[in-house]
């Protein structure tokens, strides 16, 4: 993460995933497939990520973003992990139906299953962090985020998932 994707090839990040047991090996070897079938045709994935340049291309993306732009990533990661940790309190996640309407959102896996939900103090500051980046600089993914708190806020209203 401190030199970028640039650094670590998608090859050797799998190695380790499947070697730690992260994730489905069945992700693990679609993910290795994309690679190779975009490295046949000439792209580099890693080079293309927004994580490319590691911890300063994070820093530089916080420190251009401006005012308004970092206050409202901040607004909307910490009012989205405070919808989920709603959603867990107040809806029972023993219903099958809620926690199935979660897990179908892409964001489930991308954000509230890795730090969507914000514990009080610096754990919870650093996973509001977190989000904040990944807001700034991965494409989509801060649209992504308000359309999973519009469903959170749907689940909480008892009203029809959209």
């Amino acid at each position: 993460m401190v030199g970028g994707t640039r650094d670590v090839s998608l090859e050797e990040l799998a190695d380790v995933w499947e070697h730690n047991r992260v994730g489905p090996l069945e992700q693990i070897e679609r993910i290795r497939s994309v690679d190779a079938a975009a490295s046949h045709a000439g792209v580099d994935l890693a080079a293309a990520s927004p994580l490319a340049d590691g911890l300063p291309g994070l820093i530089r993306a916080v420190r251009e973003a401006g005012d308004e732009v970092l206050c409202a990533a901040v607004e909307t990661c910490a009012k989205g992990s405070s919808a989920l940790a709603k959603v867990i309190m107040q809806c029972s996640l023993d219903d099958p139906e809620v926690l199935s309407t979660l897990r179908r959102h892409v964001m489930w896996d991308q954000w509230a299953r890795v730090g969507g939900l914000a514990p009080v103090g610096r754990l919870g500051e650093a996973a509001i962090a977190m989000s904040t980046v990944q807001y700034l600089v991965i494409p989509g993914w801060a649209e992504d985020l308000r359309r999973y708190q519009t469903l959170m806020e749907s689940l909480l209203s008892g009203s029809p998932t959209p």
